[in-house]
C-alpha cells in the first residue's frame, strides 16, 4: 500500500479504497476521528513525520483517485 498526501494534511492510499484507508490508519497509529467520508487528516502534530512516509501529490490528484473509485 503507498501513502499519498497534498501536504496539506489530507492522507489517502492507493490502491484506494475505504476498507484500505482504515487499514492505513492504523498502520500510522491515526485515530478513526480524523477520517472524514474518503480521506483522512493528518493530525498537525504528527504532519512531519507522517508526511515523509508518504507521496506528495496535488490535491486535484487526490479527487482524481476518490472519483475513480
Amino acid at each position: 500500500m503507498k501513502y499519498l498526501t497534498d501536504g496539506k494534511r489530507h492522507l489517502i492510499c492507493v490502491p484506494y479504497s475505504i476498507e484500505n484507508l482504515h487499514e492505513m490508519a492504523r498502520r500510522l497509529g491515526i485515530k478513526r476521528c480524523w477520517f472524514h467520508k474518503d480521506h483522512y487528516d493528518i493530525p498537525k502534530r504528527r504532519q512531519k513525520e507522517i508526511e515523509a512516509q508518504c507521496e506528495i501529490v496535488s490535491s486535484k490528484k487526490i479527487v482524481e483517485i476518490i472519483r475513480e473509485w
